[in-house]
């Protein structure tokens, strides 16, 4: 079995691969105050959760966008499992062309889902990630990285709201019935889950003209499902892109 790790700056989500097949998958919070104990044991115990044999994993991989946690995960992940993890970053091959001013920049968890993307879907494609930032990716016929908008997130919009008006409320976000808000929470949900739907389905449109090319068009990360079921344009929704992404990245890799 192999682990593949996606540290981001909210959520640690990791998936378990037997046979090319992801057969467990988790999600818990980036907290940086956590120490390697703490998440050592935090992946072992969901791991058991599931029925999942630590002893029985035979590598893991760890995309990171999170600079001051890189090392304790990675200390995290070799005591849970006893041997060192394999880092995405420059060296690692990825078969993934990057058409970008420099390439360093673009970051491994975005590598990481437009290769999980290019595995399993018809080129050309466009991903709309809805994570802490949201993030548009455009990948041509020819699989060549085009390029990314880079937007806050649904949730860091929220907060964001919240904290500079003081009279709007912390909200659950969910589709409301109606895009017309008769009440405050019902207005903010409007706002982020319409809101996003629409600048996901405008944003689509525009990435195609540009790239002058019909795409299969993806959604992913954690709040992908709430936007999703507001969007107009016909899409696929794949929240598991980067666990993919990083299988395959491993495998490219491993010796």
């Amino acid at each position: 079995m192999i682990v593949v790790f996606d540290l981001g700056n909210s959520d640690l989500s990791f998936g378990v691969f037997k046979d090319d097949h992801l057969i467990a998958s988790f999600r818990t919070s980036s907290d940086r105050r956590r120490s390697v104990d703490e998440y050592a044991n935090i992946i072992r115990g969901l791991l058991f959760s599931k029925g999942v044999n630590a002893e029985k994993v035979e590598g893991t991989i760890l995309s990171s966008v999170v600079p001051q946690l890189s090392k304790v995960l990675s200390s995290a992940i070799k005591r849970a499992f006893g041997k060192e993890t394999m880092l995405l970053g420059p060296g690692c091959k990825t078969g993934l062309k990057i058409r970008a001013d420099n390439p360093n920049e673009v970051g491994s968890d975005l590598v990481a889902v437009c290769v999980g993307a290019m595995k399993h879907y018809k080129l050309p494609i466009v991903i709309v990630d809805f994570g802490t930032a949201t993030k548009i990716l455009g990948i041509n016929s020819s699989g060549l990285y085009c390029g990314v908008a880079i937007l806050p997130g649904v949730k860091s919009s929220a907060e964001g709201l919240v904290s500079i008006a003081s009279q709007l409320p912390h909200i659950s976000l969910v589709k409301p019935k109606k895009v017309l808000g008769t009440n405050t929470v019902d207005a903010m949900n409007s706002g982020l889950v319409y809101g996003n739907a629409s600048m996901a389905d405008g944003m689509i449109r525009k990435y195609e003209r540009e790239m002058g090319e019909k795409c299969t068009r993806l959604l992913t990360g954690g709040l992908a499902s709430t936007i999703s079921v507001a969007m107009e344009e016909e899409h696929i929704l794949d929240k598991n892109l980067v666990l993919y992404g990083l299988f395959e990245i491993f495998q490219r890799n491993r010796k």
